[in-house]
C-alpha cells in the first residue's frame, strides 16, 4: 500500500486548496520554522481520527480551522483528504484506491468519508485497525514521540510493543468481559438474596399449609353432619306447621275482607300507573335511542379518524416498499450489467487463452526442431572428453603433483557448490514456510466466509421474525385504537347526556339548567350519592323518580324555585329542603329480625354515601328500605317482618309493604340516572386505562420498527462483508498458485545442482586410471580428433543458437501470458458465480416486496370512504334533533300523569296502612304459626342454598337418622376445629407458589454461576493470548533492536529488558545500551544526542519487525548531530523499498537523500504554500 497524495483545505495555515503527491521512495518536506510544514503531519493525524485538540497543538478542535490573517478572513470549514493506493489490498477492502476524508465546520458539525461516502469515526478506526496506521501507531513519528521513549517510565513503554503486537482488540474484549462479569455477579447476588428470603418462608408455609388442609377436612365432615341435622329439623318443622295451619285459616278469613279493600284501591291506581309507565317507557326508549344515536355518531367519527390513520400508515408502507422495490430493481439492473461485462471478460479471456496455448504449442514444436541443447550437450561432452584427456596426459607426466593440485581444485568447487545448495535450500525452506502460512491464511479466510454466511443466514431469520413482530404489533395497535375510540365515543355520549340532563324529567331538567339564576339550589339527589357498583341497580330501583328530586338549602329556596318554574311553565319538580326534611328509620327490632335471614344485605341508607349535611335526606329516602340479594330471600324476609316495609333485591325486584311484588325488566338498560352515572364513571376509568395501554403499544411498535431497521442494516453489512471476503479468497488463491510455482522452480534448481555435484565427484573418481603408459599415445590422437569435432560443432551451434534464443523468449512470453490468462479467467468465473447468486437473491427479494405491495394496495381499496361516513353522521344528527323535540313534549305529558299517580299512591298507602294494622292484630292469633313458618323458611332456604334440596324431597324414608348421634358428632368436630385454632387457608396455594419460585430461582442461580465461570475462563484465555503475543513481539523487537543499534551507532551493544518477566501483562521495558567504547548503562545516563539516536533506533527496529506502508517523520532527527543525522537518512534510504517515508525536516543531511523534495513557505503572512525545491542545488551545496 502507498500514500499517493494529500489534499488540504482550510486546515490551520493552509487556507487555500493544497494537494501534495507522494511518489515511491523517500519524500522530504522542508521549510523554515513556523512555515507550517508540521501542519501536514498533523493533517494526516487528524484525518485518521485524532480526537485530542491538545495533540494538534490546540485548545479545542475548531482551532484547526484557518483563523484568518492580516489579508484574509477566517474560514468556516477545514477538510483533509488522503488518497491511498490499495492495489495490494493491504487494507481490508475490495477497492484498489481508498480516499479517506474528514470535514469540520466552525459550528461544531463534523463528518468522515470513505471513498466519498459519509461514515462514522468507528468505520475509519476499523479500516486501519491492526494495520500499523492510525492513532497510537508508528505511522507518524514526531520529535515528541522520540522524547517520549526516553522520558517515559518502563511501564509506559510497553504500550509500544502492545501496539505492534496488535493486542488492543483483546484488551477491549477483556474490558467487555469484566463488565459482563460484574453484571452477572450483581444478578447472582440479587438471586441469592431472593432465595434466602424464600427459603426462610418455606418451612412456616409448609406447616401452615398442612394445618389448613386438616382444617378443611374437618370442616367438610362438619358440613355433612350439619346437613343431616338440618334435614331432621326441617322434617320436624313440617309436621308442626301442618298442625298450626288449620288454626290459622279462621284468622285469614278476617284479613281477606280488608285485603279486598286494598286490592280495589290498587286496581284503581294500576290503570294510571300503566299509562304512566308507558309514558316513562317511551321517554326511556327515546333517551336510549338518542344515546344510541349519539354513540353511533361518535363511533362514526372515530371510525373516520381511524380510517384516516390506517390509510396514513398503509400509504407510508406502500411508499417504503415501493422505494425498496425501486432500489432492488436498480441493484438488479446494476448486477445484470456487471454480469454482461463479466461474460464478455470471460469470453475474451477464453479466446486469449486458446490463442496463447496454440501459439505456445507452435513455438515448442519449432523449438524441438531447432535442437540447440543437443548441440550444446555434444560440445560439452567433447570438451569434457578433451579435459579428461588433458588430465590423463598431465597425470602421466607428473602424477603426484598434478593429482594433488586437481584434488584441491575439485574440493574447492564442491565446497562452493555445497554452499550454494545450502543457500537455496534455506531459501526453499523459507518459501515452504511462507507457502504454509499462505495456505493457513486461505483456510482462515474460508472459515471467515463460512462464519459470515452463517451470520447472514441468522440475520435473515431475525429479519423475517422481526418483520412479523412489527406487523403483529401494528395490527394489535390498530385494534386497540378501534376499541379505545368506541369506548371514548360512548363515554362522550353519556357525558353529554349527563351535562344536558336529557335523562331527567322535564321539570328537574329545566330547573337544573337554570340553577345559576337561583340561590340555594344544590342539585339532584343522584349527584350526591356514592354507591358501590353491586348495589346500583337496587338503589336506583328503590329511589325511582326520587333520584331526580332536587336538594335545596331551605324552604325559601324551594319557594323561589317553584315560583320560577311556574312563571316560566318549566314543569313540576320535587324539592328537598335540607332544613326541613327529617330522617325516617326502621324499628330496631324489625331490622334485627330481618338480619337473621339469609340474603339480608342491609338498610338502603347504610349502603350509600352522601355528604354529612345531607345525611337526613339520605335516611328519609332510603332509611325504610331493606336490600336483599335476590327475590326469594326478599319474599322470605318480607314475610318474616309481616310485610311492614319495602324490600328491594339486587336485580331491582321489589316486595312492597303489604306483600305486593313489582318486578320485571325493561328493554332499555340505561333508564336509571344512577346507572348512567355509574356506567359513565366506569367508562372514564376504562378509557384512561385504554389510553395508557395504547401509548405502551405505540411505544412498543416504534421500538419494534427501530429494531427492524437495525437488523436490516446489519444484514446489508453482512452481505457486503461476504462479498469482500470472497474477493479476498480469490486473491489469496492466486497468490498461493504463484508461490507454489516459484517453489517448484527452486526445487528443480536445487536438484540440478545436487546432480551436478555428484557428477563432478564421479568424474574425479573416473580419472583415476592406473594404466597411464598404455593410454598416452591414444590420448594424443584423441586430443587432435576432439579439437576438430569441437570446432565443427561450434560452427553449427552459432547458426542454431540465434534461432534458439528467439524461440526461448517467445515461449517464455507465451507461457507467462497463458498463466496470467488462466488466473484472470478463474477470477472472472468466480466473480460471475458470485454475481449470479446476488442476482437470484435480489430477484427473490423483489418478488416478496411486490407481493407485499399488492396486498397493501388491496387493503387500501377496501377502506371505507370518509364521505360515506360524513353522510351517515349527518343523517344521525338530524334524527337526534327530531327525537329530542318529541322527547320534550313527552316529558310534559308524563309530568301531568305523575301528579295524578302521586295522588292515587297516597290513597293506596292509606289503605295499605289499614291492612297492616289488621294483619298486626292477626299476629296475636297466629304467633305460633308465624314462628314455625319463619323457622321452616330458614331451614328451606339453607337446604336450597347450601345443599340444593327441595322441600318435597324431605319425604325420603332413608333420611331418618338418630338426632342425638348427629348432634354428638357435630359437637366433637367443632371441638376439634377449635383446637386447631386460626388457620391461613391461602397458605396452601402460597406454599405451592413459593416452592415453584424457589425451584425456579435455584435453576437461575446455577445458570448465572455457569455464565460467570465461562466469562472468567474467557478472560483467562484473553490474558494468555495477550501475554503470548506480547512476548513473541517483544523478542522480535529486542533482537531487531540489538542489530539496528550496531548499524546506527557503528558498534556497541543494546538490549531491551523486561522489568518483571514473570508478569507479562504488567511488566515494564527497560532500555540498556552500551555505546562504542563505553559500558552498559540505562537510557537516563546517556547524552541528549545518544538518547535521541537510541530512541530512533528502537523505532526503526519496530518498523523492521512490523513494517508499515508509510511513515511520516516530523523532525524526528532534530536532536542528532550531522554525523548521526547522515546515518539516520541513510537508514531511511535503505528501507525505502519496503516503507514509504515522508520526512519533515530542516536538516540538509536528510534532504540530500530524498527522492522528492517539497518546500513549505509563507509568502503571504499566516498562509502556507507548497513550492518545488531543486535537489541538484541542494546536493551541490551540501557537498
Amino acid at each position: 500500500m502507498q500514500l499517493k497524495s494529500i489534499e488540504i483545505i482550510g486546515f490551520k495555515s493552509f487556507a487555500e486548496k493544497t494537494k501534495i503527491s507522494f511518489p515511491n521512495g523517500m519524500t522530504g518536506i522542508v521549510g523554515p520554522n513556523g512555515s507550517g510544514k508540521s501542519n501536514i503531519a498533523e493533517a494526516i493525524r487528524w484525518v485518521l481520527g485524532e480526537q485530542s485538540a491538545k495533540n494538534l497543538r490546540g485548545s479545542r478542535m475548531p482551532d484547526v480551522i484557518f483563523s484568518g490573517s492580516a489579508d484574509r478572513r477566517a474560514l468556516n470549514m477545514a477538510a483533509v483528504t488522503l488518497l491511498l493506493d490499495n492495489s495490494d489490498h493491504y487494507l481490508d477492502s475490495s477497492f484498489t484506491e481508498i480516499k479517506v476524508a474528514r470535514k469540520l465546520f466552525r459550528n461544531g458539525d463534523s463528518a468522515y468519508f470513505i471513498n466519498e461516502k459519509q461514515c462514522r469515526l468507528k468505520d475509519v478506526t476499523n479500516l486501519f485497525m491492526d494495520t500499523g496506521i492510525g492513532q497510537g501507531t508508528l505511522s507518524i513519528i514526531s520529535q515528541g514521540n522520540v522524547e517520549e521513549i526516553f522520558n517515559s517510565k518502563p511501564v509506559d513503554r510497553r504500550s509500544i510493543i502492545e501496539n505492534v503486537a496488535g493486542v488492543y482488540k483483546y484488551k477491549r474484549q477483556k474490558t467487555t468481559a469484566q463488565t459482563e462479569i460484574l453484571q452477572t455477579s450483581d444478578n447472582l447476588n440479587r438471586v441469592n438474596d431472593i432465595i434466602q428470603e424464600l427459603k426462610s418462608r418455606l418451612a412456616p408455609l409448609e406447616e401452615q399449609s398442612s394445618q389448613a388442609t386438616d382444617y378443611l377436612d374437618q370442616k367438610k365432615r362438619l358440613a355433612e353432619f350439619e346437613k343431616k341435622q338440618l334435614i331432621l329439623t326441617a322434617k320436624n318443622q313440617q309436621a308442626a306447621i301442618k298442625q298450626a295451619t288449620d288454626q290459622l285459616k279462621q284468622s285469614q278469613q278476617i284479613v281477606s275482607k280488608i285485603q279486598k279493600e286494598v286490592d280495589q284501591n290498587e286496581q284503581s291506581g294500576n290503570a294510571v300507573k300503566q299509562e304512566l309507565s308507558a309514558g316513562r317507557k317511551q321517554i326511556d326508549d327515546w333517551n336510549a335511542e338518542i344515546l344510541a344515536i349519539n354513540t353511533k355518531i361518535q363511533t362514526l367519527t372515530s371510525q373516520k379518524q381511524l380510517s384516516t390513520q390506517e390509510n396514513s400508515f398503509k400509504n407510508a408502507d406502500v411508499k417504503r416498499i415501493s422505494d425498496q422495490i425501486s432500489a432492488t430493481t436498480a441493484k438488479i439492473h446494476e448486477l445484470a450489467q456487471k454480469i454482461d461485462k463479466s461474460a464478455t471478460a470471460i469470453s475474451h479471456a477464453q479466446d486469449s487463452l486458446r490463442t496463447g496455448q496454440a501459439g505456445l504449442v507452435a513455438v515448442e514444436k519449432a523449438a524441438k526442431a531447432n535442437n540447440v541443447p543437443a548441440i550444446e550437450k555434444k560440445i560439452e561432452q567433447l570438451r569434457s572428453q578433451y579435459v579428461d584427456l588433458m588430465q590423463e596426459q598431465t597425470v602421466i607426466n607428473n602424477q603426484l603433483t598434478m593429482s594433488q593440485h586437481d584434488q584441491s581444485r575439485l574440493a574447492e568447487q564442491a565446497k562452493s557448490q555445497k554452499a550454494r545448495i545450502s543457500q537455496l535450500t534455506g531459501k526453499l525452506a523459507d518459501g515452504q514456510k511462507q507457502l504454509t502460512e499462505k495456505r493457513q491464511q486461505l483456510a482462515q479466510s474460508k472459515a471467515d466466509l463460512a462464519a459470515v454466511q452463517e451470520k447472514r443466514a441468522h440475520l435473515k431469520q431475525l429479519l423475517t421474525a422481526k418483520q412479523a413482530t412489527v406487523d403483529q404489533n401494528q395490527t394489535e395497535w390498530l385494534n386497540a385504537l378501534k376499541v379505545a375510540e368506541q369506548a371514548k365515543a360512548k363515554q362522550n355520549s353519556l357525558q353529554a347526556l349527563h351535562d344536558s340532563y336529557r335523562n331527567f324529567y322535564r321539570g328537574p331538567a329545566n330547573l337544573l339548567k337554570n340553577k345559576a339564576h337561583l340561590d340555594g339550589i344544590f342539585g339532584p339527589v343522584s349527584d350526591f350519592l356514592q354507591v358501590d357498583s353491586q348495589y346500583v341497580k337496587a338503589i336506583d330501583t328503590a329511589l325511582g323518580s326520587q333520584a331526580q328530586h332536587i336538594i335545596v338549602k331551605d324552604n325559601a329556596a324551594a319557594s323561589n324555585a317553584i315560583k320560577f318554574m311556574t312563571a316560566n311553565r318549566y314543569g313540576r319538580v320535587t324539592l328537598l329542603p335540607v332544613t326541613v326534611i327529617k330522617p325516617r328509620y326502621l324499628n330496631r327490632s324489625l331490622v334485627a329480625q330481618a338480619e337473621k335471614f339469609p340474603g339480608y344485605i342491609g338498610v338502603g341508607s347504610s349502603l350509600v354515601t352522601m355528604p354529612e349535611q345531607f345525611a337526613d335526606i339520605n335516611e328519609s329516602l332510603l332509611g325504610t328500605t331493606i336490600i336483599a340479594d335476590n327475590l326469594d330471600h326478599a319474599i322470605a324476609i318480607s314475610r318474616a317482618i309481616q310485610h311492614r316495609t319495602r324490600i328491594v333485591s339486587l336485580d331491582g325486584q321489589v316486595v312492597n309493604a303489604g306483600g305486593s311484588l313489582t318486578g320485571g325488566a325493561n328493554k332499555a338498560t340505561n333508564q336509571g340516572v344512577l346507572i348512567n352515572q355509574t356506567e359513565l364513571a366506569d367508562l372514564q376509568k376504562a378509557t384512561q386505562q385504554m389510553g395508557n395501554k395504547l401509548a405502551a403499544k405505540e411505544t412498543q411498535l416504534a421500538e419494534a420498527k427501530n429494531a427492524l431497521q437495525q437488523i436490516q442494516e446489519a444484514y446489508n453489512r453482512s452481505h457486503q462483508r461476504a462479498f469482500e471476503v470472497q474477493q479476498g479468497i480469490n486473491h489469496q488463491a492466486a497468490d498461493l498458485k504463484s508461490l507454489e510455482a516459484a517453489i517448484a522452480t527452486e526445487t528443480r534448481e536445487v536438484e540440478a545442482m545436487k546432480l551436478a555435484l555428484q557428477n563432478a565427484q564421479n568424474l574425479n573418481s573416473a580419472d583415476q586410471d592406473t594404466d597411464l603408459q598404455k593410454q598416452k599415445a591414444a590420448i594424443q590422437r584423441q586430443l587432435a580428433a576432439n579439437n576438430q569435432a569441437v570446432l565443427d560443432h561450434q560452427a553449427r551451434l552459432g547458426r542454431v543458437r540465434e534461432l534458439a534464443d528467439e524461440y526461448a523468449k517467445k515461449r517464455q512470453s507465451l507461457h507467462d501470458q497463458v498463466v496470467v490468462t488462466k488466473e484472470q479467467l478463474q477470477q472472472y468465473q468466480d466473480q460471475r458465480r458470485s454475481l449470479d447468486n446476488q442476482l437470484l437473491q435480489l430477484n427473490n427479494q423483489k418478488t416478496r416486496l411486490t407481493t407485499q405491495l399488492q396486498d397493501l394496495k388491496a387493503d387500501l381499496q377496501q377502506q371505507v370512504d370518509p364521505a360515506q361516513l360524513d353522510e351517515q353522521i349527518a343523517q344521525q344528527t338530524k334524527r337526534q334533533a327530531a327525537l329530542s323535540a318529541d322527547l320534550n313534549e313527552k316529558k310534559v305529558a308524563v309530568d301531568r300523569l305523575d301528579q295524578t299517580y302521586e295522588k292515587i299512591q297516597n290513597a293506596i298507602r292509606t289503605a295499605q296502612l289499614n291492612l297492616n294494622n289488621a294483619k298486626y292484630e292477626l299476629k296475636a292469633t297466629g304467633t305460633k304459626l308465624s314462628s314455625l313458618q319463619q323457622a321452616i323458611s330458614v331451614s328451606y332456604t339453607k337446604l336450597s342454598e347450601k345443599y340444593s334440596i327441595d322441600p318435597q324431597a324431605l319425604a325420603n324414608p332413608k333420611w331418618n337418622w338418630n338426632a342425638d348421634a348427629v348432634a354428638g358428632q357435630i359437637k366433637m368436630l367443632k371441638m376439634g376445629i377449635e383446637e386447631i385454632g386460626p388457620v391461613n387457608i391461602s397458605a396452601i396455594q402460597e406454599f405451592h407458589d413459593v416452592s415453584d419460585r424457589y425451584n425456579f430461582l435455584m435453576k437461575q442461580q446455577q445458570d448465572l454461576l455457569t455464565a460467570k465461570n465461562h466469562l472468567t475462563a474467557t478472560m483467562g484465555k484473553m490474558d494468555s493470548t495477550i501475554a503470548s503475543k506480547f512476548k513473541q513481539t517483544f523478542d522480535k523487537v529486542a533482537n531487531s533492536f540489538s542489530k539496528v543499534f550496531v548499524e546506527m551507532f557503528g558498534g556497541g551493544e543494546a538490549k531491551l529488558v523486561l522489568t518483571d518477566p514473570n508478569d507479562l501483562l504488567t511488566t515494564g521495558i527497560e532500555i540498556m545500551v552500551k555505546p562504542p567504547g563505553k559500558n552498559y548503562r540505562s537510557l537516563s545516563l546517556l547524552s541528549g544526542g545518544e538518547k535521541a539516536l537510541t530512541a530512533i533506533t528502537l523505532l526503526f527496529a519496530i518498523i523492521r519487525v512490523s513494517p508499515v506502508p508509510f511513515c511520516i517523520l516530523d523532525e524526528a532527527e532534530a536532536a542528532l548531530d550531522p554525523f548521526n543525522a547522515d546515518r539516520f537518512a541513510k537508514y531511511l534510504k535503505r528501507f525505502g523499498d519496503e516503507t514509504q517515508f515522508i520526512v519533515i525536516t530542516h536538516r540538509k543531511e536528510t534532504m540530500i537523500y530524498a527522492d522528492t523534495l517539497y518546500g513549505i513557505t509563507m509568502q503571504e503572512s499566516g498562509v502556507s504554500k507548497v513550492v518545488s525545491v531543486s535537489l541538484d542545488n541542494l546536493k551541490t551545496e551540501v557537498s
